[in-house]
């Protein structure tokens, strides 16, 4: 099963992205909004970055972890294509990702990800197969 989906809409981009943690679907949320970012070209892992999030609750730290790597990508001029997240109860996140610089002429077939949204969210944990599931809007 691939890691995500995306779910029609008629302007921006929704990914459904699943783990059996929600760690690890937090992590398919990073690598859809890069696979939008990219046109989902493969992307090396030869550079490590580490992201520390705060928030009061589960919904915070995954538009805070989102939208960190849309800084670190605009900034540091990365791509990321791998990411290691770690949960500290529901309102610390810790990530290790992994990427590399980015390419004009291998990494611009995508769509730049302006932000993400708390509109349509959802983040479950449960007994499905995958167990874990996050929701997000990326504003594109």
């Amino acid at each position: 099963m691939k890691p995500y989906e995306f779910i029609d809409h008629t302007a921006d981009i929704i990914a459904r992205a699943y783990g059996e943690t929600l760690e690890e679907a937090f992590g398919a949320a990073a690598k859809a909004m890069f696979d939008v970012i990219t046109g989902g070209v493969e992307i090396q892992s030869v550079g490590l970055f580490e992201i520390e999030v705060k928030s009061i609750d589960t919904e915070g730290l995954l538009v805070g972890f989102l939208s960190d790597l849309i800084v670190l990508h605009e900034t540091e001029n990365v791509v990321l294509g791998e990411f290691e997240v770690t949960l500290d109860g529901m309102d610390r996140l810790h990530a290790v990702c992994h990427g590399e610089k980015f390419n004009p002429a291998k990494h611009s077939d995508g769509s730049p990800v302006k932000g993400i949204s708390y509109h349509m969210m959802e983040i479950e944990e449960g007994d499905g197969d995958p167990p874990c599931h996050v929701q997000v809007l990326f504003d594109v």
